[in-house]
């Protein structure tokens, strides 16, 4: 097999192992991966729309529509419409939601602090510096395949 297929392959082994793990944790407090990034977005921000989710996850819309009302299904989030713009909601953690983000929510993020300092500042930035130019490839790659 050519070297650069091999390397390829071990990137994207890599990734979805990481993935695999992620996904695991998630798993252990019964969340998926994606509702508990939703929980810990909407727990550190006060204003959060689908919309934000949307372009902050890269995923499709009806992807995170799901995700939220599973969530809202299990009552850790609700909606309320926006000050500013009547038309738009924005998403907030109940009393359900805030404890359920004590409870688990918590043990992730410190997790992530702890796999922060073990990759250090500059590695975090290279590795989402990196991670960004796979992410532009893919696409850019997978538009060439679509013609």
């Amino acid at each position: 097999m050519d070297e650069k297929l091999k390397a390829m392959i071990n990137i994207f082994s890599l990734l979805r192992k990481a993935n695999g793990l992620n996904r695991e944790r998630a798993n252990f407090y019964g969340l998926n991966d994606l509702e508990s990034m939703i929980l810990i977005q909407i727990g550190m921000n006060e204003k959060v729309k689908q919309k934000t989710l949307v372009n902050k996850f890269k995923a499709p819309k009806q992807t995170i529509n799901s995700a939220i009302m599973n969530l809202k299904e299990k009552g850790f989030i609700g909606l309320r419409t926006d000050d500013n713009d009547k038309r738009a909601k924005n998403l907030y953690l109940t009393d359900k939601g805030e404890l359920r983000r004590r409870e688990v929510l918590v043990p992730i993020e410190e997790a992530n602090r702890a796999m922060y300092e073990d990759l250090g500042e500059e590695n975090i930035r290279e590795i989402t510096r990196y991670l960004e130019l796979l992410l532009d490839s893919i696409s850019n790659n997978f538009m060439k395949e679509e013609r």
